[in-house]
């Protein structure tokens, strides 16, 4: 699947690389340019090093080198092909998608435009919700419900929250009026069809609406609140096509950026208490909307921290749910704690109990969630032989689940002094009569029957991704260029400024003012990567300066390291810029080049001259004296 390049020129100017990235981590301004911390998930650091510079569209991390453009960040942060983040920025920026020829037999082509067409007709339903909240009276029992949970109208705005009227077919009826087929809409679970086979109705009605948004943006279902009498309290969307709720952790659209920023994520149940907290101002938050945490889950959470609070209630189902958190948790690498609000009945009970402060200490004070479930099993707990044995076979999936050995080892050594037993016979107790041989402290865990019992993952399409993929070009080698030809790489694309400074480049020699031809500069770099890179950036600067910065934009996914074309630099993303000195710089730059191409010159020259004593040539002297001159008045 080929888009036409006025199309993807188009979606590249009116996307912002800003904003993109700004979901996922706060961004500050710096210089020309902003700064943040690194919002990849393989890169844990407390101080700011990614920077991004919103004129050249490009982002690099000064810690762990990543580097591109708004098509990078979102293949490797997100996964995405490039048409599917041509087509996720097209839509973004409301421009409509060129009509494309599929062939009939493209699976995948028939997939996406099926997934197109749900998470539109799911846009339509948020939009219809909103809008019916919004023209809803004062006095509506909804309006006062929203009062007494003191919902502030920028929290609705900023969640998109609305209302399902009462009436049965209201929500029906608008999608028809957009000519959305019911068919559509029963398979996004928005309506159902009557048993008579008479027509649809809405699933939900006369309740509180959350979309469920994807950290893209796109709304992936609903989540509706009852606020008068009824059962069920919670009513979720079924799944669908687009929707599976053991991969998607809800308010992370909103929150992920600062679960990024403060290195943690705080896991609640549900919808209102994730809003009831961001609202309050504790918005390094994600709900898992009622159901237990899955596999899935912990490896969401894990692209953007390893630091994990579970809030769980009092009662017994939250004891279960801290039991089953812990085993999927520690299995993909997570640091869990745990806390039970036993003063009040949720979160956002608590808080307006007792405010926020009181909960930040309470999470702060927090103890790690081994101990939590180990200190509710050893309730009764006397060190009687059966007790020990029973305990043993309650832990062993935990210890299986660990996937950080060191946290192993410690946790053993910590269990063995709890249950007054030996290291030794703790460890024996602890292998898996499946695996005898396996070492529990020290030997990595065994995963295949707890991926069978805690999650069913379905395969993802992959093999189809080469068929819409862009032709892969080979790409510029820059990692065996000189450090000083690199720099002046770096230099020269860091502003028109300096470039059209390259192009009319002078140097001072013998007093006077000599001009140095772009087309000389380039004869005198060695490396012809750097060459090719400069002669296409003259001919863009040359056809429009205005495309210039984007040239750089696109230079990112041509060459094998981005990250060379960041260091020494930064590209005016973390500094102010100086024109004198980039001046400067730029001007000692193209003399060393010139120095150093002399210098081989010279070598080349002077052996030539030694093989050559007998038959003498005056004019290969004469030339050689020039270049030595040349070079000392460079020097000077």
């Amino acid at each position: 699947m080929r888009y036409p390049p006025e199309f993807i020129d188009k979606v590249q100017e009116t996307s912002s690389l800003l904003d993109i990235i700004s979901q996922y981590t706060q961004l500050k301004p710096s210089g020309s340019g902003f700064m943040g911390r690194c919002p990849f998930p393989d890169h844990q650091e407390k101080t700011a090093s990614f920077s991004m510079s919103e004129a050249k569209q490009v982002y690099h991390c000064f810690g762990c080198k990543k580097s591109g453009n708004i098509f990078t960040f979102l293949r490797e942060y997100n996964g995405m092909s490039f048409p599917e983040a041509l087509e996720y920025l097209a839509d973004r920026a409301g421009i409509p998608l060129p009509e494309m020829a599929h062939d009939k037999n493209d699976q995948y082509a028939q997939a996406q435009d099926k997934k197109k067409q749900m998470l539109k007709i799911n846009k339509v339903a948020a939009d219809f919700f909103r809008e019916t909240l919004k023209r809803t009276p004062a006095d509506h029992s909804i309006k006062q419900y929203i009062l007494r949970r003191k919902l502030q109208p920028e929290t609705l705005e900023e969640f998109q929250v609305g209302f399902a009227p009462s009436e049965w077919d209201r929500l029906t009826l608008h999608l028809q009026k957009h000519n959305f087929s019911m068919e559509l809409a029963e398979e996004a679970k928005l309506v159902k069809a009557r048993k008579e086979g008479q027509g649809h109705f809405d699933l939900f009605r006369d309740r509180l609406m959350f979309p469920i948004i994807s950290p893209s943006g796109e709304v992936l279902a609903f989540g509706g609140r009852i606020h008068d009498q009824g059962e069920p309290k919670y009513l979720n969307s079924p799944e669908s096509y687009v929707f599976s709720k053991s991969k998607v952790l809800y308010g992370l659209a909103q929150t992920a950026k600062y679960i990024r920023s403060e290195d943690c994520a705080i896991i609640v149940e549900g919808y209102m208490d994730l809003v009831s907290l961001y609202q309050s101002g504790l918005k390094n938050v994600a709900a898992s909307m009622g159901t237990a945490l899955t596999v899935e889950h912990a490896k969401l959470i894990k692209r953007m921290t390893n630091n994990v609070v579970v809030l769980f209630d009092g009662d017994e189902a939250g004891q279960m749910a801290a039991e089953r958190s812990l085993t999927i948790l520690l299995s993909q690498g997570l640091y869990p704690r745990g806390l039970v609000l036993t003063e009040a009945k949720d979160p956002d009970e608590f808080i307006n109990q007792f405010g926020l402060e009181a909960l930040n200490k309470k999470i702060q004070s927090s103890s790690d969630l081994f101990n939590v479930v180990l200190q509710s099993w050893m309730i009764d707990y006397r060190g009687e032989a059966s007790q020990k044995v029973k305990l043993v076979d309650r832990l062993r999936p935990i210890f299986d689940a660990i996937a950080d050995q060191r946290l192993r080892s410690l946790y053993g050594e910590d269990l063995a002094m709890r249950m007054n037993v030996t290291k030794d016979w703790l460890r024996s107790a602890l292998k898996n009569s499946n695996n005898a041989n396996r070492q529990p402290f020290s030997s990595g865990p065994s995963m295949e029957n707890l991926q069978a019992n805690l999650v069913s993952v379905s395969s993802e399409v992959s093999s189809s991704q080469s068929v819409i993929s862009e032709p892969v070009e080979e790409k510029i080698r820059l990692s065996d260029a000189s450090q000083v030809e690199i720099m002046l790489l770096q230099t020269a694309l860091k502003s028109r400024a300096n470039f059209e400074q390259l192009l009319q480049s002078s140097i001072e020699e013998r007093q006077e003012s000599k001009n140095i031809d772009f087309k000389q500069i380039l004869s005198q770099i060695n490396h012809l990567g750097i060459c090719k890179i400069l002669e296409k950036a003259e001919q863009v600067y040359r056809q429009d300066v205005n495309k210039f910065d984007k040239f750089f934009t696109l230079l990112v996914d041509k060459i094998d390291k981005p990250e060379m074309l960041f260091q020494n630099s930064g590209f005016g993303m973390g500094a102010d810029f100086d024109a004198e000195k980039e001046k400067k710089f730029l001007s000692d730059l193209i003399k060393k080049i010139q120095q150093n191409f002399l210098k081989e010159q010279s070598k080349k020259m002077s052996i030539d001259i030694r093989l050559d004593k007998q038959t003498m040539d005056v004019d290969k002297l004469k030339e050689f004296i020039e270049l030595q001159k040349s070079r000392l008045s460079l020097k000077k």
